[in-house]
């Protein structure tokens, strides 16, 4: 029989703000992994796990029903920007959600177009990226015309950014 005094913890390892990670639904974990993975950057908008900000933003994107496609990341990035984490949000936190959104792009697209860019005009941040083959490519370096819309995009070819045509909207 193991005799304990009651002023030493049951389990010393386990760490004391173990109810946080208990309630997450282990259905909405895979959403957390997906934002908090690939943009850890936002951690530092509700630090220490987020879990505000998941929560806020798990609700919204149940009433909304965004796409789940490599669009799933700029759909937060707009929700965050009309968000109570506004104030916080800095070019680098949208560079990381554009950045992810690319990468998806190039891992679930089986279209023609080799890279893609994506761009916010809020922030003037412009992220490239290309498909496995073709990430040998130069990154964009050429002016580009200014986006009319929030977020817009242009599938690239193996010209690369010079055979830039036109901004095409994100869908919302």
């Amino acid at each position: 029989m193991d005799r304990r005094s009651s002023a030493e913890p049951l389990f010393p390892d386990y760490p004391s703000n173990a109810r946080s990670f208990i309630a997450l639904d282990s259905k909405l974990l895979p959403y957390w992994h997906l934002i908090f993975d690939l943009c850890p950057e936002l951690l530092k908008l509700d630090p220490p796990e987020g879990l505000n900000l998941f929560r806020r933003y798990m609700t919204w994107a149940y009433r909304f029903q965004p796409p789940q496609d490599w669009t799933f990341h700029i759909s937060l990035c707009r929700w965050l920007q009309s968000s109570p984490f506004a104030d916080q949000l800095r070019a680098e936190h949208i560079e990381s959600l554009l950045s992810a959104s690319a990468a998806r792009w190039a891992s679930d697209d089986r279209s023609l177009a080799q890279g893609i860019l994506i761009t916010c005009s809020s922030v003037s941040v412009t992220t490239v990226e290309w498909k496995g083959q073709c990430s040998h490519l130069a990154p964009a370096t050429q002016e580009l015309p200014p986006a009319r819309f929030d977020f817009a995009w242009s599938p690239l070819s193996r010209g690369g950014v010079k055979g830039f045509q036109r901004w095409l909207r994100v869908p919302a």
